[in-house]
Formats: structure tokens, sequence, C-alpha cells
């Protein structure tokens, strides 16, 4: 009985890793830069120099022209994952402007080809 415990409990362990590891976490203690692609997208580097790419559930007004950005989770921790839900704060004439995250997701180096690709060929089209 207990072998077969076991042996479920590893199974389990197994099933789940690859989840675990899909799991992006970018901590909010260890954001280090940002760029914001337009009003709704913006890359976030973390101290590893690790990118993600957090997509906004609206469109948060001049984020290319603030110098700071601020970010609150729904868990108070300093090690807590930025993720769906939370918000990305930024100042305004009128005051701090919250703005909802609808996704977060590692940033590759393909993505980021991409959108050079894309951002090159929008500015040769004007």
């Amino acid at each position: 009985m207990k072998t077969t415990f076991a042996l479920a409990v590893v199974a389990a362990s197994l099933l789940s890793a690859p989840a675990l590891a899909d799991r992006v976490c970018l901590e909010r203690s260890q954001i280090y830069n940002w760029n914001a692609l337009n009003d709704r997208t913006i890359i976030v580097e973390d101290m590893r120099h690790l990118k993600y790419k957090l997509s906004l559930m609206v469109s948060c007004q001049h984020l290319q022209f603030h110098q700071t950005l601020g970010f609150k989770t729904f868990d108070p921790s300093a090690l807590a994952c930025v993720s769906r839900g939370d918000s990305v704060i930024s100042g305004t004439e009128i005051g701090p402007q919250t703005c909802p995250i609808k996704t977060i997701e590692a940033y590759t180096p393909e993505m980021e080809k991409a959108d050079k690709e894309a951002a090159a060929a929008a500015k040769a089209a004007h």
C-alpha cells in the first residue's frame, strides 16, 4: 500500500512539473527596466535580464512617455509574481491611471525580432 501511494505521488509530481516549469514569474521586487511598445503592451525586464511581455486589458495612455511605472499585485509579498489581473500604475496629468494586466508571457528573442520588424515596417509606411 505504501509503495502504491509513493508511486502515485511521484507520478503526480511528474505530471505537474511541466505546468510549473512553463509558469512565468516576474517578481515585482525584481523589476529592473521597462519599455512600452504601445498603450496596451509593455516589455518588462527583471534583474536577471529576462524579459516579459505584458498585455493590458485597456489602453493605458501615453505609456511611452512615462519615466516611472508602478506594479500592484494582489499578493502583498515583495516576492509575488506579477500575474493576470494585477495592475500597472502610471501617472497622468490628472492622477494615477490603473491598467489591469490581461496576459504576461516570456518575451523571447523571436518575439522581440518580430516586434522590431513590425515597428520598422510601420515606420516605413508613414
